[in-house]
């Protein structure tokens, strides 16, 4: 039988050896006491030495490494959620730095809240470099970060970042976990299960993870058309109407270019190719020949046409999308 801890920390990974090893040896510099917690590393068919490696480790803390064949983020998470021995899970990604105290800021809110799920930011690590389409979405999370503080925005189930957040381990089985269905947005399709059973969102910027997106151009330009995808299953498949209702809100927020650029050229046949034909290949040449601005100009447009591109394809055209959030 395994001896019980405060909490579990779950890292689904796949072929990340060197950034999970990363991970592995900042938890080992947490201010929380070792034998309070536990790592459970799911290796979701990793082709690389990744296990080997990761059981290789002496650390100051209990490690469990486990395997599986490749299903997926969400079928990795689950595994790692019913094999732990904490009451506590706190959700980590293989391209997440914790900082010191990230473990004991999880605890410490839990410890006085159990009704809760506790999402802490993705931050890119001072002074390193990217490329301009990871820079992108460190700003834009950035911005979701500020407004979050400020009160601005209240943090809700549509919020939830796998790759740093923490619940009670009950709560997340009584819904099921994730849906392994899901490959992209199954973190938000997940917080909107826990939203309608009643749990309280909350953000703290103190447990941060400093994040290192291993993440080609060509994954990136595909995430948007996947979100649209996903965001129109969760209203049509779950009664999800919060996903739809976030997209109107979302749409109305864009600038009115981009709103022009849609209406012009999303759904239609001849238009839509061409435009992205030209969208495609001027992010990763702007980002080569270093003109910022202009890149992540580029970036913004192309993934909110992107999101309202794989919208429309799931939803039955574009004729119903503009009905939906018009």
């Amino acid at each position: 039988m395994q001896e019980t801890v405060l909490l579990t920390a779950v890292i689904p990974t796949y072929n990340r050896k060197e950034s999970l090893l990363r991970t592995l040896a900042a938890l080992a510099r947490q201010t929380l006491p070792p034998n309070e917690f536990e790592v459970v590393v799911v290796s979701d068919g990793s082709p690389d030495s990744t296990v080997e490696a990761a059981r290789a480790l002496e650390l100051p803390y209990r490690l469990r490494v486990l395997e599986q064949p490749n299903c997926g983020p969400s079928v990795a998470r689950n595994y790692g959620a019913r094999a732990a021995c904490g009451d506590l899970l706190v959700f980590i990604d293989d391209d997440i730095e914790p900082v010191p105290d990230f473990l004991k800021i999880h605890a410490e809110a839990h410890s006085v809240h159990d009704n809760l799920v506790l999402i802490g930011p993705q931050s890119m690590p001072p002074g390193e470099t990217c490329s301009v389409w990871i820079y992108w979405e460190h700003r834009m999370l950035e911005r979701q970060y500020t407004r979050f503080i400020s009160g601005e925005w209240n943090v809700g189930g549509n919020n939830l970042y796998s790759g740093n957040f923490s619940l009670s381990r009950r709560h997340l089985l009584d819904v099921g976990g994730f849906d392994p269905k899901f490959k992209r947005q199954e973190d938000v399709e997940l917080g909107l299960r826990l939203e309608a059973r009643g749990l309280e969102f909350r953000f703290d910027p103190a447990a941060n993870g400093l994040h290192r997106p291993v993440r080609s151009f060509e994954a990136w330009y595909t995430t948007p058309y996947t979100y649209g995808v996903r965001d129109v299953q969760m209203a049509r498949d779950k009664g999800t109407q919060v996903a739809m209702d976030m997209a109107k809100r979302h749409y109305r927020e864009r600038n009115r270019a981009t709103r022009i650029l849609a209406r012009i050229f999303i759904g239609k046949k001849v238009l839509e190719p061409l435009l992205f034909s030209l969208l495609k290949p001027a992010i990763p040449l702007a980002n080569r020949m270093g003109v910022r601005s202009a890149a992540l100009a580029l970036c913004s447009v192309t993934f909110n046409l992107r999101y309202l591109q794989g919208m429309a394809k799931e939803i039955g055209g574009s004729s119903r999308m503009w009905q939906a959030i018009g």
